[in-house]
């Protein structure tokens, strides 16, 4: 991935190193070990503080779950630029939509919404279906138009 640092930085070099890499393709002990390194420091780091072995544990759960938290919010550009290229957006605009919240709301109505379909949306007095376009970005319904049965038309 072309960026500012050489490949030499990290696996994928450039400035994302491999944030928007392809998925692994089987996990095996190195990518468990890799995907929750802050987890393992923090653990390492609070329960190598000191105290009894009771503190020591303690410490070293908190530190866990703030290292996990770390590597869950390390993990989400990738997911996400994962889901919108497979999606159908173009890989720059996954990208920087990965990467920018304001450039995900702008372009998740075109790539994300669902079309309005046709279909029943309810019945009229008598029984009968009455159709209509039923939108679920919106969660509404519009009847559809045109002139009811034994209505002459001009």
């Amino acid at each position: 991935m072309a960026g500012i640092f050489p490949d030499y930085f990290g696996s994928g070099g450039g400035l994302f190193g491999n944030a928007f890499g392809q998925p692994p393709r089987q996990p095996g002990f190195g990518d468990l070990i890799n995907n929750n390194r802050n987890a393992i420091l923090g653990y390492l780091a609070g329960a190598l503080q000191g105290g009894n072995l009771g503190q020591s544990i303690g410490r070293g759960l908190q530190g866990w779950q703030q290292g996990q938290e770390a590597d869950q919010k390390r993990q989400v550009p990738g997911a996400t630029w994962r889901a919108l290229t497979a999606s159908g957006v173009p890989e720059a605009t996954a990208q920087a939509a990965a990467l920018n919240p304001d450039v995900m709301r702008a372009i998740a109505p075109r790539y994300v919404q669902k079309l309005p379909t046709f279909g029943v949306i309810g019945y009229d007095e008598l029984g009968r279906q009455r159709f209509g376009f039923i939108d679920p970005f919106t969660r509404s319904t519009q009847p559809a138009g045109g002139p009811g049965p034994g209505v002459p038309r001009p």
